[in-house]
């Protein structure tokens, strides 16, 4: 796991510019006024695709998307795609969870 230090260092070296595919993809995500860009893009990429049991980087990723202004939209397209990695706040299992309760939900009614 990188340390803080480290993970700034990285954040300096990789920011995402407009030009980038995933600040492309995140900024046009259907679904939200944007309003600026995605909080994860002056971040390292790297941050949000912990390896698993890196429970503090996965933290570390989630806290950067509390405030992000596309979270819902990036944690929707992370649901209906099944991308690994920390989406809108949320990581695989817990929108695997997600989809165990949305389709218990629609099982009950």
């Amino acid at each position: 796991m990188k340390t803080a230090r480290e993970i700034e260092k990285a954040r300096a070296a990789h920011s995402m510019s407009r030009h980038d595919g995933l600040y492309q993809l995140l900024t046009t995500l259907p679904g939200t006024n944007f309003g600026g860009h995605p909080a994860c893009a002056d971040e390292d990429p790297e941050l949000f695709f912990p390896e698993p049991g890196q429970v503090e980087q996965a933290r570390a990723a989630k806290k950067v998307c509390v405030s992000c202004p596309i979270r819902t939209a990036c944690v929707s397209y992370a649901l209906r795609h099944g991308v690994t990695g920390v989406w809108g706040g949320t990581t695989e299992d817990e929108r695997r969870e997600m989809h165990r309760a949305d389709r218990t939900r629609k099982a009950v009614a």
